[in-house]
């Protein structure tokens, strides 16, 4: 479809046949009533007896369109010529404020383009929302019909009114290297910032991307290392950040593109800047994970590594395991809908994500570090962890990133398939952690201890390795009550259906369970303990 008002032409008028042929043509020049109706038509001969009768050439149709922006939909060099030998105005913008120039341009058009220029076309005049030719012609990605723009006087820096974008910014979205090459050779500048959105204001299913993108940001988003790398040999900075705070490698993961995060890292993107976060965010993703609206899946790529690898690489690059995160990415389709708040380490023991917590133990991560409320945070995908310890979320770890919401999105499972292959058995990130050192008899600002949590939960295994690992069976919560007293205290335990749809099921043993398995663990391991 034409860039422009795609109207059909009108069709001729046809007489019926016992009028005869004199009557058929006289129907047909009765529908051309001006220059601009003929170049409509895309016909030549009619525009030009409308030129030889005296026709306006410049006379618009009603939306403002005039016969020379018609020629440039057509691309049509011999009535563009005629036109202008004609009179025709080339700047005239239609009600769009779209000219020829501009239309020429959306096709990479390089004749007509360089008649109209020729003609006196103003290279740099914008429509409406202020697109300009150089814009429209880098997203073609042809260099040919931007070089006569930029030659007759283009600003390469130009910014549309509506996303303050530049034809930079175009031309690396759409992935033209030839058409990036030529406009930083211009002296665009690659860390100018598209809008920031001032809107504020989101709602649980719907949502909008805050914008501040460099060209770089599109570029690392979209996978596309030779721009990158060109980008980077133009000046671009790195560590620049956009609406949400988030850099181009933090845009590269989140997107699923692993292999140019690393590749990023390389050239020298700050390993602290979140992205370790997210690298354990990404790993926590299951196969059925959704955009927002639940509409699409999201994106998953071929990459050569995997998020497991990019946490080594981020640690030894420097990432700190224990830099506390808080952050959000808006958009309509992409992941990572809610508000983090907690350090990598943390997160990856939310995820019961053994790999991960070993390789972060290794450098260092904190195995007593608790969440503070933080305003806008919500209660993490199975509860709200503020002041828990990395123990006592790894009890209830290893179900996956839930669902978005939407029409058809219902996980099948009570677990999701995850994306990437690991260890997420919660009991063995327990084993894990009492092993580094956790204390298993910290207490949350309700009182309660891991073996509280887990007995409450009905999560059997957790249980077995943390009264193994030292958890105190007497240690009594806020309420007085020791973890067994806890359980024998509950009613059964009634699931809800749409809860379960998008993952937030509950697949503990009943309490009635988990008290005669607890009296059994202790019984094994704390013989000598009185009886409760």
């Amino acid at each position: 479809m034409r860039a422009l008002d795609p109207r059909s032409p009108r069709p001729r008028v046809r007489a019926a046949v016992f009028l005869g042929l004199l009557s058929s043509l006289v129907g047909a020049q009765a529908a051309v009533t001006s220059v601009a109706t003929a170049a409509r038509g895309a016909d030549l001969g009619a525009v030009r007896a409308q030129l030889a009768a005296g026709a306006d050439v410049n006379l618009p149709e009603s939306d403002g369109t005039t016969a020379l922006l018609w020629a440039a939909y057509h691309s049509a060099p011999d009535m563009i010529s005629a036109l202008l030998k004609a009179g025709a105005d080339p700047n005239t913008a239609n009600q769009f404020g779209v000219t020829p120039l501009l239309q020429a341009s959306r096709y990479g058009d390089a004749a007509t383009i360089r008649i109209l220029l020729a003609a006196g076309a103003t290279p740099s005049r914008a429509e409406r929302d202020g697109e300009t030719p150089l814009m429209a012609a880098a997203r073609t990605g042809d260099p040919e019909p931007m070089q006569l723009l930029l030659d007759a006087g283009a600003d390469v820096n130009a910014v549309d009114a509506l996303q303050h974008e530049t034809a930079l910014m175009w031309a690396t979205a759409e992935g033209h290297a030839a058409a990036v090459d030529l406009l930083l050779k211009a002296g665009a500048d690659p860390n100018l910032k598209a809008r920031v959105s001032e809107l504020t204001k989101r709602s649980a299913r719907t949502d909008f991307p805050s914008g501040g993108f460099t060209a770089l940001m599109w570029a690392a988003r979209n996978g596309n290392d030779a721009i990158v790398h060109r980008l980077l040999d133009g000046g671009a900075d790195i560590k620049l950040t956009n609406g949400d705070g988030a850099t181009a490698m933090m845009l590269a993961i989140v997107n699923d593109r692993y292999d140019m995060a690393a590749a990023l890292l390389a050239l020298g993107a700050d390993a602290n800047d979140g992205s370790l976060y997210y690298a354990i965010e990404m790993r926590d993703a299951p196969t059925d994970w959704r955009a927002r609206d639940g509409s699409r899946l999201r994106a998953q790529h071929s990459n050569k590594l995997t998020a497991l690898d990019l946490v080594g690489r981020l640690l030894e690059a420097g990432a700190d395991p224990n830099k506390a995160f808080i952050g959000q990415m808006h958009s309509s389709s992409m992941c990572c809908d809610d508000k983090g708040s907690g350090t990598p380490f943390f997160r990856a023991a939310v995820a019961a994500d053994v790999e991960s917590m070993k390789l972060m133990i290794a450098h260092g991560a904190d195995l007593e570090w608790v969440p503070k409320p933080v305003e806008g945070v919500p209660a993490m995908p199975f509860g709200d962890n503020t002041g828990l310890t990395p123990l006592m979320v790894a009890v209830n770890g290893g179900k996956g990133l839930l669902m978005a919401g939407g029409p058809g999105d219902i996980r099948e499972g009570t677990i999701g398939v995850f994306r990437e292959p690991g260890n997420r058995t919660p009991a063995d990130a327990v084993k894990l952690l009492l092993a580094a050192g956790a204390n298993p008899n910290a207490k949350s600002p309700k009182g309660d201890s891991a073996l509280h949590i887990a007995a409450h939960d009905g999560r059997l295994e957790p249980i077995r390795e943390l009264v193994a690992g030292g958890a105190s069976v007497d240690l009594r919560n806020a309420k007085g009550l020791t973890a067994l007293q806890v359980v024998e205290k509950m009613q059964p335990r009634k699931l809800d259906p749409i809860a379960d749809m998008i993952g937030l099921f509950d697949d503990g043993a009943q309490p009635k369970e988990t008290a005669v398995f607890l009296r059994q663990v202790i019984a094994e391991h704390s013989p000598t303990a009185r009886k409760q």
